[in-house]
C-alpha cells in the first residue's frame, strides 16, 4: 500500500486532457505567460482561481517551498505593486566556439526571484521557457523577453489598466476554460511536474503538461491597492521578462533603445 507521505506520480493517474501548458492562479503573470504560448501555436489550459500556497496538498506546497528555499526569505516577501519597465535592444545570438558566456551572478538571480515572488505580475515556471527572446538591457545584463503587444500608460493605475489588458487579450485569443478553475494538486512523475488536478465548478479533471506549468501565488490586489503612477513614459511594449536560466518571470513594460 502506498504511504500517503509519498508523491503521487504521474503514472497512477488518467489523464482526462493533455495540453503543452498549464497557466494557474489569480495574478496576471501566470496570464501574460498563457497569451506568450498561444501566439506560439502552444495549447494552453487555465485555471484563473487564487492558489493559496500554503492551502496546498503538501507534495505542491513542498515542490513551491523547493523553488524558493534558497532565496534568503524569512516568510512570504511584502506586496510590491509596482508596474516596472526595463529599456533594451536585441542582441545576436553567437553559437561558434568563439562566442562568450556571460558571468553568471547568483545574487542577481535570487534578487530577481525575490522580486517576481513580490509582484502579482510575477510567474513561476515549471522548467525554463524556451519561447523567449534573448536582449541586452541598457543595465549591460541579458534578459530574456516575451512581447505580447503595443501599450500606452495612459492610465494614473498602470498596474491595475494592465492587468486588464491582460485579460482582454486573453479573452480575445479565446484561451480561458472554465472560469473560476482552481489548480488543487500538482502532479508529478519522477520528481518533475507532469501536470495538474484542476477543479472548476462543474467537475474536476486531470490534465497532463507535456511542456511545463506556470504559477502565479498569491491574490488579486483590489482595484483600490494598485499604486498612481505616473512616471512611464509611452511607446512601450508589454513584455513578459526573465533571467538567463530562471524559473521566475515577471510581465514588465518594455521599451526600446536605440
Amino acid at each position: 500500500m502506498k504511504n500517503d507521505e509519498e508523491p503521487i506520480e504521474a503514472w497512477e493517474w488518467q489523464w482526462d486532457d493533455v495540453v503543452d501548458v498549464i497557466c494557474a492562479g489569480a495574478g496576471p503573470g501566470a496570464l501574460a505567460h498563457a497569451i506568450s504560448c498561444a501566439d506560439h501555436d502552444l495549447d494552453v489550459e487555465i485555471a484563473d482561481a487564487e492558489i493559496p500556497w500554503q492551502a496546498m496538498d503538501p507534495d505542491t506546497a513542498a515542490y513551491l517551498e523547493s523553488m524558493t528555499e534558497d532565496l534568503g526569505l524569512t516568510g512570504t516577501p511584502a506586496r510590491d505593486l509596482e508596474l516596472t519597465a526595463v529599456r533594451a535592444q536585441p542582441v545576436p545570438v553567437k553559437t561558434d566556439r568563439r562566442a562568450t558566456i556571460e558571468p553568471f551572478f547568483g545574487s542577481r538571480l535570487r534578487d530577481w526571484s525575490v522580486r517576481c515572488l513580490a509582484s502579482p505580475f510575477g510567474v513561476i515556471y515549471s522548467q525554463v521557457p524556451d519561447i523567449m527572446t534573448p536582449m541586452r538591457a541598457d543595465s549591460a545584463e541579458t534578459v530574456r523577453v516575451a512581447v505580447l503587444g503595443d501599450y500606452q500608460p495612459d492610465s494614473e493605475r498602470p498596474g491595475l489598466a494592465l492587468a486588464e489588458w491582460l485579460r482582454g487579450q486573453a479573452e480575445a485569443r479565446d484561451i480561458y476554460g472554465a472560469p473560476g478553475t482552481v489548480l488543487q494538486r500538482l502532479i508529478f512523475e519522477h520528481g518533475r511536474i507532469a501536470g495538474a488536478e484542476l477543479a472548476s465548478p462543474e467537475r474536476t479533471r486531470l490534465v497532463r503538461a507535456t511542456a511545463g506549468v506556470a504559477l502565479s501565488v498569491g491574490p488579486l490586489p483590489a482595484e483600490t491597492d494598485w499604486p498612481v503612477q505616473t512616471e512611464l513614459a509611452d511607446g512601450a511594449q508589454v513584455a513578459v521578462v526573465s533571467r538567463t536560466a530562471s524559473r521566475f518571470g515577471r510581465v514588465e513594460l518594455l521599451y526600446s533603445v536605440f
